[in-house]
């Protein structure tokens, strides 16, 4: 892409559509897609997700690309286009980079409000930790429809969680959060399977819970918690050792031990939940939700200490992992589960961790 002049984007825009009549393609997008990432590894992932985003849904994209590590301020524009479908059925999507650095950032916010399609709803992708981003997210949310928050750019989780709930009660907009939705398959599938009043019961009176989790640890430290604010179980401590992290929940009987246990599967997205082990006071009961380690089915077995049933196969409902941003764009989970599990969060110190 060849940077252009700030004044010069609509010009630059209608020269690529002109160049592209004629040629059987539509112009055309359902919404604004406004995406916030810093010049890192993570920006090749990000423009991989928001060509995935286009090519099943047509929008005009924004990308804000900022650079925290430049020794000097500057602002670039750049525009290119993007391509979907064959045939009589191409449809031509536009795509608008912003790169930015340094005091340069406060005027970000104008050049955006002109390029925001009307009558069409924007979308706010927000790859940064909002902890520490201050000069355009304020703007941004008065103007979107919907922010979607990557809580992996966060150093201080607990920090995080605390953040975006202050946010859920103050901006005017939906909140949605790609972790969480990520969740979505094992959190359908943990309502599935104990959803009868014994197998409910065995998970109340659980003792301990071992996740087995993919590199990054933020999608178990949600599911953890999940179950800790439905279950009403209150955070006592935290420990760490040799990498694994240990956290004590206290309920009316007795403490229970959550087990955070990471691997490293390069096949599979970070965070990816592996396998979760369940051991309950009742009867002895033990669950095993053990996940394929190529596809989303979840092999699902329980014994107590009269049987032994036999596993059964079910499949993690949603979105493949990488993809969440597009449940979130139509499918937003976050809700009274989404405040309870970060509600728990605030109160862990995962800064130590």
């Amino acid at each position: 892409m060849n940077q252009i002049q700030l004044t010069d984007i609509n010009e630059e825009l209608n020269r690529l559509w002109d160049a592209e009549q004629g040629e059987n393609k539509t112009r055309a997008s359902l919404f604004t897609l406004i995406v916030y990432v810093q010049k890192s590894e993570q920006l090749n992932v990000t423009e991989e997700l928001v060509k995935s985003v286009v090519s099943k849904f047509p929008s005009r994209v924004i990308l804000i690309v900022s650079d925290d590590g430049a020794q000097e301020p500057y602002l670039r524009t750049s525009v290119s286009s993007e391509t979907i479908g064959e045939g009589d059925l191409q449809i031509f999507c536009e795509i608008i980079r912003i790169e930015v650095a340094g005091d340069l950032r406060e005027r970000v916010s104008f050049i955006i409000l002109p390029q925001i399609l009307p009558d069409l709803p924007v979308y706010l992708l927000w790859t940064q930790d909002p902890i520490t981003e201050n000069a355009i997210l304020p703007y941004l949310e008065s103007i979107a429809d919907r922010i979607i928050f990557d809580s992996e750019s966060t150093h201080d989780l607990q920090a995080y969680a605390q953040t975006v709930l202050t946010m859920l009660n103050r901006f005017h907009c939906a909140i949605g959060d790609l972790n969480w939705s990520a969740l979505s398959g094992w959190r359908t599938l943990f309502t599935q399977v104990f959803a009868t009043f014994d197998s409910f019961v065995n998970l109340v009176q659980s003792t301990t819970i071992r996740i087995q989790y993919n590199r990054s640890k933020i999608e178990a430290a949600y599911f953890q918690a999940w179950i800790a604010s439905r279950l009403h179980w209150t955070f006592q401590r935290l420990e760490t050792n040799e990498g694994n992290t240990r956290l004590t929940y206290s309920r009316p009987t007795n403490e229970v031990v959550v087990l955070l246990i990471p691997e490293e599967i390069r096949e599979l997205s970070p965070g990816t939940i592996l396998n979760i082990e369940i051991e309950c006071e009742k009867n002895k009961a033990h669950y095993v939700f053990k996940r394929h380690p190529s596809t989303r089915q979840v092999f699902v077995q329980h014994s107590d200490k009269d049987r032994c049933d036999l596993p059964i196969c079910s499949y993690l409902s949603g979105v493949s992992e990488g993809k969440e941003i597009i449940e979130e764009i139509f499918y937003p989970a976050a809700g009274a589960h989404y405040c309870g599990m970060l509600n728990t969060l605030t109160q862990i110190p995962w800064k130590h961790a």
